[in-house]
């Protein structure tokens, strides 16, 4: 653990680790946050969920497979509405690097990240993406074009890339 600081204020480290461009150095925050939160007796479980997603994150851009689509799991965990834990895990799904996708489960999560924020123009895209990796061509073009219609300027993109 990252003992740096002697800080054992999870969110004071967390905002470090938010701030900080080392990824070592903001896993070993996130981790420490994680320790601490979990210590207490009544726990926040919405906030643990966010720790988990954060450092997740930094896995899955450092490409630690396993370690991130844990830490996205134990997200889930806490807070089983998470909708950006879903969104990344139906992403993690659908990577080759990773493992063979498995564009089912992808699914599942991004419905999931959707149906939780109906809004989140990103999440209904990779949905209708996953739709077309899946060979349901029409349904996720016509999401895409949807998303096109709203806006989206990413959806434009890929509908070049996937239609």
């Amino acid at each position: 653990m990252f003992n740096l600081f002697k800080d054992k204020n999870p969110i004071s480290l967390a905002n470090k680790a938010y701030q900080t461009t080392d990824p070592k150095k903001a896993v070993d925050l996130y981790s420490d946050a994680i320790k601490y939160e979990k210590a207490k007796s009544q726990p926040d479980k919405s906030f643990l969920s966010d720790l988990y997603l954060f450092r997740g994150q930094i896995y899955f851009n450092q490409g630690v497979a396993i370690l991130s689509s844990s830490d996205f799991l134990h997200s889930l965990e806490h807070n089983p509405q998470n909708a950006t834990s879903h969104n990344n895990l139906g992403i993690w799904f659908t990577i080759e690097f990773f493992a063979t996708p498995d564009y089912t489960r992808a699914l599942e999560h991004l419905d999931k990240a959707v149906s939780y924020s109906n809004n989140n123009q990103e999440f209904r895209m990779n949905r209708a993406v996953v739709k077309i990796q899946m060979g349901d061509k029409d349904i996720g073009r016509s999401e895409l074009e949807e998303l096109q219609n709203e806006g989206y300027s990413d959806a434009t993109i890929a509908i070049e890339r996937f239609c």
